[in-house]
């Protein structure tokens, strides 16, 4: 019978890994490790603005700014169809509460999106994290689109109120060849179609409003259970 090869020591082979020194501290680790441990006050100061943030959400916003912000435009919708003129809109006053509602839905679209933030599923979250994750984008999508109406609304009127005054100036200036009431004349060809132009923006504008607040409160009505921090946390509003 042939000789036994002896068994190599087992605490020698265990011995052949290179062993890395222990850290003494993580912020001089190559890896960065777990935020709760390299910085504490920072967590600590997110999950008080997060709960803030929910808390303040839910009470004002979800139960009540965004349901106010609704009815307001759609007042607004009916007010604007029963003008006869964007000069009779700047006289009583609607245009200016276009202007406000615009500003104000903005402020509470934005703050929606962030609130949307604190819900960002985990990557090593599991479970329903990939439902999560798109169901939240679908939402902030929409939300985004609020926030883009706002901003749109602003900037186009306040082009046509630039365009306005330039293209007066333009055409009422003083020209060799023509006189002042052929120049008149031209100015109030222009303005009439400038004055179409600007009514039918108002009324697009105070559409697409209701209408994207109508689209948010739905989508976060019907997919906001869906919205989860983990596996185990889900977040129920309705």
């Amino acid at each position: 019978a042939g000789r036994l090869r002896p068994r190599t020591c087992l605490p020698y082979r265990m011995e052949r890994g290179r062993k890395r020194p222990a850290e003494s501290s993580p912020v001089t680790s190559p890896r960065l490790g777990a935020m709760a441990d390299t910085c504490p006050e920072l967590c600590k100061h997110l999950r008080a603005e997060e709960k803030a943030l929910r808390t303040d959400t839910f009470t004002k916003i979800l139960n009540g700014e965004l349901i106010q912000r609704s009815k307001e435009a759609k007042g607004l919708v009916a007010e604007v169809h029963d003008v006869e003129s964007h000069a009779a809109a700047m006289e009583s006053g609607l245009v200016k509460k276009v202007l406000a509602a615009l500003h104000t839905t903005h402020r509470m679209s934005v703050q929606l999106t962030t609130w949307l933030g604190t819900f960002t599923p985990p990557l090593a979250a599991g479970g329903n994290t990939g439902v999560s994750a798109e169901v939240q984008d679908g939402m902030y999508q929409n939300i985004q689109q609020l926030v883009q109406t706002c901003s749109d609304g602003l900037h186009r009127m306040l082009a046509f109120e630039k365009e306005r005054a330039m293209m007066r100036l333009k055409c009422l200036e003083e020209d060799k060849g023509s006189s002042a009431q052929q120049r008149e004349a031209v100015w109030k060809r222009y303005e009439d179609a400038l004055e179409e132009n600007q009514l039918h923006e108002l009324r697009k504008t105070c559409l697409t409003l209701h209408a994207d607040l109508l689209c948010v409160a739905h989508t976060l009505q019907n997919n906001a259970e869906h919205l989860s921090t983990d596996s185990k946390q889900n977040m129920t509003m309705f």
